[in-house]
């Protein structure tokens, strides 16, 4: 463990090995992995930092070439590796939740007063009837513990049940319908245990390896990979700095608020290293220092071209809170909005709706740390982090403009009429949420009921019989000025699709595009999604949102009658996705959002064997886990196109 100071335990670790054997050794290469691995190699100036996903799968190989799955299942998380051809081509990693893991066995081991080294694994061994136990949650685990044992299970049952509910939570909440091959090695603290092996062997059918020194396994991998990077390069000497000048120096840092970005409103404090007389710069929340050493040439951030094309497309229609009250601007009343939920996706409507009504339309800036902080606080409902937000950004406006517009949003336009599309229930309801959490004048708030499925004059009048008597306008005003605005956010949506038809035909088949899907309010909030575009950008990925991809004409008729809206807008984009070689997906999604509960399944089920990436966040989330999933992703990414391209040689070989 790093104990949160990973140079200086790097420090006592290398001098523990120079008055060990440090005058034995010579040094022909150095890597880093695990948690803290970049700001480790940049002290060190090591040749290779690799993600501990493509490390523990190098480990494994190197030790049993013939592996090709591996389960990990450490203290607080849980990893599924997928190996072809001796790399990774797949990979999960357990979300949130504890149930399963290494920490949650422990504790219910002292519950029950037993010793888990030896005594543990003896007492399952011993049982012939295991009880049957809720294996998706840590809660309803215990809970079917105590019954059984109130009902009269014998201790033996009890604990043999318990390892098999490990086990079928690790299959259905990491593995879920993912290949699992044919050689398993299973690593981590529960691989001690021979009651859990017992039980992986059993639901699975076949022996399962569990190798020795299986707890530096990812430290073998990475060194391994150091050595072929070595001989791959054809290099001799290390660059590593040397282990007394690593043990003796005194680094030294500065702490400085970054102003990297003059609009971001995050504060973050960072450090700012002198490594014997090398800068290096780390902390913050987004990732902008995270990802020193490249994984290939610097990508094109697409997530930012997005933005600069909205901004271009509300230019002169709209203001944004500076936080002084702005009752009124060009001689124009104010409507305020927040920049969460539906005002990603519809500002630009509303802005020219607005204007054209002689109106602007006032947004609160980017989520900052002030405005997350003020979600947190206020919401008084358990919601996934984006409605949180969206409690701060409400709260920010209160007050300060003329008006404030909290609609109720009940549904989007379809490509097929048998489409329902309908929005999240959190965010059909969010107008009467934050309402009741904020205690708002009603008398400030626009906040009619709208259907954007309907036609132009059916949405016309729904919002004419809501708003007209309170703004003081007329009838036609509002069908024209509407009308207006719904051609400028087609104009949007055929710009994007425009420019990323123009990428997308750029590329060539043996270039990788990942496309990445999600709702708008994750997708270009950059404080909720920790920068995600960059950051795929810095190592190397070429990345596309879904709002590039015009999918309308894509069939989804074997799922009919769809319910949600952008859920539906997924399914199109994962099943083009699907149908291109070179094409791989990366679906955002948020910790507790209900749609995505069905929608992940469907996602997944359209991806098939095709290598995805299923990204959870939530206010906890922290950039160095999400490099970990974007650096192991691209890997995998690699060797899959590797892969393809040795399958390709193959064929023709076989066909000449």
């Amino acid at each position: 463990p790093t104990q949160a100071k990973p140079i200086e335990v790097t420090q006592r670790l290398l001098k523990l090995i120079r008055d060990d054997i440090g005058r034995k050794i010579e040094i022909v290469g150095v890597a880093t992995t695990g948690s803290g691995r970049n700001v480790v190699g940049d002290f060190l100036n090591v040749d290779l930092i690799i993600d501990e996903i493509t490390a523990h799968a190098k480990g494994a190989v190197g030790i049993y070439p013939d592996v090709d799955t591996v389960f990990e299942i450490g203290g607080q998380d849980s990893k599924y590796i997928y190996i072809s051809n001796s790399y990774p081509l797949d990979f999960d990693m357990n979300k949130v939740c504890a149930a399963g893991t290494g920490s949650f066995l422990h504790e219910l081991a002292n519950k029950f007063g037993i010793n888990i080294v030896d005594e543990f694994q003896e007492i399952a061994l011993s049982s012939d009837k295991p009880v049957k136990l809720a294996e998706r949650c840590t809660v309803f685990m215990e809970s079917d513990l105590v019954s059984y044992h109130q009902k009269g299970a014998q201790k033996k049952d009890l604990i043999a049940g318990l390892c098999y509910a490990i086990v079928y939570n690790y299959l259905n909440r990491v593995v879920g319908k993912r290949k699992i091959g044919q050689t398993v090695m299973f690593l981590g603290g529960p691989s001690l245990n021979k009651g859990v092996v017992a039980a992986f062997e059993n639901v699975l059918g076949r022996r399962v390896l569990v190798p020795r020194h299986r707890e530096v396994l990812g430290a073998y991998g990475a060194a391994a990979s150091v050595q072929d990077k070595m001989r791959l390069e054809n290099k001799n000497e290390s660059a590593f700095r040397g282990l007394d000048s690593a043990i003796n120096d005194r680094m030294k840092y500065v702490e400085k608020i970054c102003r990297a970005d003059r609009h971001c409103h995050n504060q973050c404090k960072l450090k700012i290293y002198d490594f014997d007389g090398r800068k290096s710069i780390w902390g913050g929340e987004c990732g902008r220092y995270e990802a020193t050493r490249s994984m290939g040439p610097k990508k094109e951030n697409f997530f930012e071209l997005r933005q600069r094309v909205w901004h271009t497309f509300m230019a002169g229609v709209y203001a944004e809170l500076q936080g002084e009250p702005l009752m009124e601007t060009d001689n124009r009343p104010t409507v305020g909005m927040q920049r969460a939920l539906y005002g990603h996706q519809s500002g630009i409507l509303w802005a020219h709706f607005f204007d054209r009504l002689g109106f602007r339309l006032v947004l609160t800036p980017p989520t900052n740390t002030h405005i997350s902080k003020m979600g947190l606080e206020t919401t008084v409902a358990e919601t996934c982090y984006p409605v949180k937000v969206s409690h701060g950004h409400v709260k920010e406006l209160m007050g300060k403009t003329r008006y404030l517009f909290l609609p109720t949003i009940i549904d989007m336009a379809t490509p097929e009429p048998s489409e329902t599309g309908f929005y999240c229930p959190m965010v059909q309801s969010n107008s009467y949420m934050v309402r009741m959490a904020l205690g708002i004048d009603p008398s400030s708030i626009l906040s009619p009921v709208i259907h954007l499925k309907y036609d132009l004059d059916t949405l016309a009048l729904e919002l004419s019989e809501q708003i007209q008597s309170k703004l003081g306008v007329r009838r036609a005003e509002i069908r024209k000025a509407l009308q207006y605005a719904l051609d400028r956010e087609n104009r949007f949506a055929r710009e994007l699709h425009r420019k990323g038809l123009d990428l997308l035909e750029d590329v060539n088949a043996e270039e990788p595009v990942v496309v990445v899907t999600g709702r708008p309010y994750n997708l270009y909030d950059e404080r909720l999604n920790l920068r995600l575009g960059q950051n795929l950008g810095k190592i190397g990925i070429t990345a596309l949102p879904m709002d590039f991809i015009d999918v309308s004409s894509v069939d989804l008729s074997d799922f009919p009658s769809m319910y949600w809206g952008l859920g539906a807008q997924v399914l199109r984009t994962a099943r083009f996705v699907k149908n291109h070689p070179n094409y791989f997906g990366l679906h955002l999604t948020n910790f507790g959002c209900g749609p995505d509960s069905f929608i992940e399944h469907f996602y997944k089920h359209i991806m098939g064997d095709k290598a995805y990436l299923i990204l959870e966040l939530d206010e906890h989330s922290a950039v160095a886990g999400v490099m970990t999933r974007l650096e192991a992703f691209k890997n995998v990414i690699d060797n899959t196109m590797q892969k393809s391209e040795s399958d390709l040689r193959f064929d023709l070989r076989v066909a000449n």
